[in-house]
């Protein structure tokens, strides 16, 4: 590990830092060749070509493993908005870490998303994009391809249902993708660096606010703030790391070990204080990537598939979940998060698509209302449904009532005949839930778009994030879905996807 940076190194750096500049701080800072493509600061034209020099560097090698390997390696990556691209200088259609590595891979990172969602809807995210053909007997035929390496970057929301949503999603891929080299992203980011001001017991700070309140928001990357930051190492201003993410990081090695994949650490000091010399990985933000923290995840990347291999002619396993389990499980999702389009039915009064932030849009119900979901296959599946939150409490977002009832029923499963069972589990699970709602009394579902981020330190980082969580069952055919706020707030209730699938918990 790094060795800390001491009092006295601070004060010897901030003596040349004048003279030196930032070259100069990076030059005493970094043993040579410890850290791949830090750039050294110079003109913006200077840096865009030195970013695109990395870029391409890395991309090179990417290709010539595609080349060794007799074929394109296929990628797939799952992620949240650092994956997507957010903070990026770059195009994040091309500076991504998937797309450093190879300029058709299937990106599905989302903002403001953990790994539930895609946990749910693996089959119609990853199947969006097929083309699909009908033939003379009305079977449909796909060209799906199969994935040779798959990525999920999840670490920042490892904990959501204490790690059973990143579980799912990598057994369902393991079934649907069994020959597969499952690679978790394990990043970090300066937002996870704090100090307490006033000593032990005092207010925690996380770095950024620390930034903003004491030093008038300096830009990460310039020369001012790494002073300013060595002079506060200098003056005994002890630096912590929020220890949650320590947490969330054993939850991504024990779901690597458990599908035999592997983890992609991007490398970070041992101690907080030494993440100065880090900086050029990450956005002016604070939390995302930078285009150099993108290309040093993608050479990681690529360490590992050199070292471990792709298996030459993998495997596709099914969808449906057959009699001895396997099977990756099916599911029909909408989500309109990034795109502001929705083909549900909506009925209410005052029901908007609103885009709320740059490319984030959410269905409003500031009445009440209700949609109409779909359910495609033939039998009783569950609902989940995606809306946003935000935390500490209290939220933005009303306390919400949600019920599902049964519209439609396709005719012919209403009367069962001889060898139509399908009719018959539909009306022994419309009975059952009849029953169940007798027997109990219970009322509909109530979500509480409050954002309770587990936290391990005296402070609580502000979050607008979405979550995802079952309402009830959906029969096959349309059915209702009733939304009625119980509470005024600031905002209102705020929708951005469906999904129906198999499972009520990911567990």
């Amino acid at each position: 590990s790094r060795p800390r940076v001491s009092k006295e190194r601070a004060r010897l750096v901030l003596l040349v830092a004048t003279c030196l500049g930032t070259a100069g701080i990076f030059s005493l800072l970094l043993p040579e060749g410890s850290l791949p493509h830090l750039p050294s600061r110079g003109s913006e034209s200077h840096q865009r070509q030195r970013r695109l020099l990395i870029r391409e560097d890395v991309s090179l090698w990417a290709r010539q493993l595609t080349v060794n390997a007799g074929r394109e390696i296929n990628y797939l990556a799952f992620g949240t908005s650092v994956t997507w691209g957010a903070g990026l200088v770059g195009d994040r259609f091309t500076n991504t870490y998937p797309k450093i590595l190879s300029p058709n891979a299937k990106n599905l990172g989302m903002r403001a998303a953990g790994p539930c969602y895609p946990a749910m809807c693996l089959q119609s995210l990853v199947t969006a994009d097929d083309q699909c053909q009908i033939d003379e007997d009305e079977n449909e035929h796909c060209d799906e391809t199969i994935y040779d390496v798959i990525m999920l970057e999840y670490v920042r929301r490892a904990n959501d249902e204490d790690g059973a949503s990143l579980r799912k999603l990598a057994s369902r891929l393991a079934a649907r993708y069994p020959d597969a080299l499952l690679l978790f992203v394990a990043d970090w980011h300066p937002r996870l660096v704090y100090t307490s001001i006033g000593g032990p017991g005092g207010q925690n700070v996380i770095l950024k606010d620390w930034n903003r309140d004491w030093n008038q928001n300096l830009p990460l990357d310039s020369q001012e703030f790494r002073e300013t930051f060595l002079r506060s190492v200098e003056d005994g201003t002890e630096w912590n790391w929020n220890r949650v993410h320590a947490r969330n990081e054993a939850i991504v090695d024990a779901v690597a070990r458990e599908f035999g994949g592997h983890v992609v650490n991007l490398p970070r000091p041992e101690e907080a204080a030494d993440f100065i010399d880090y900086i050029p990985y990450f956005a002016e933000d604070f939390h995302h990537l930078s285009d150099d923290g993108h290309a040093a995840v993608a050479e990681k990347v690529l360490d590992l598939i050199d070292e471990v291999g792709i298996v030459p002619n993998p495997r596709l396993g099914p969808w449906t979940v057959e009699e001895d389990g396997s099977g990756a499980g099916t599911d029909s999702c909408v989500n309109w998060f990034e795109t502001g389009f929705s083909p549900l039915s909506v009925s209410g009064n005052n029901i908007t698509m609103q885009e709320f932030s740059s490319l984030k849009f959410g269905l409003n119900f500031p009445n009440g209302g209700s949609i109409v979901v779909h359910n495609p296959f033939d039998a009783p599946m569950s609902l989940h449904l995606s809306y946003m939150t935000t935390g500490p409490p209290p939220s933005i977002y009303p306390p919400t009532e949600v019920t599902v009832t049964p519209i439609s029923i396709p005719p012919e499963l209403l009367s069962p005949s001889e060898g139509n069972q399908l009719a018959q589990q539909v009306k022994e699970a419309q009975i059952e839930q009849a029953a169940t709602a007798r027997q109990s009394d219970s009322p509909p579902t109530i979500i509480d778009p409050t954002y309770r981020p587990e936290t391990s330190a005296s402070f609580v980082v502000p979050v607008h994030v979405g979550r995802t969580d079952y309402v009830g069952t959906v029969l096959p055919g349309d059915n209702a879905v009733s939304f009625r706020p119980l509470k005024t707030r600031e905002v209102p209730f705020r929708l951005i996807s469906t999904a129906i699938s198999p499972w009520r918990e990911l567990l």
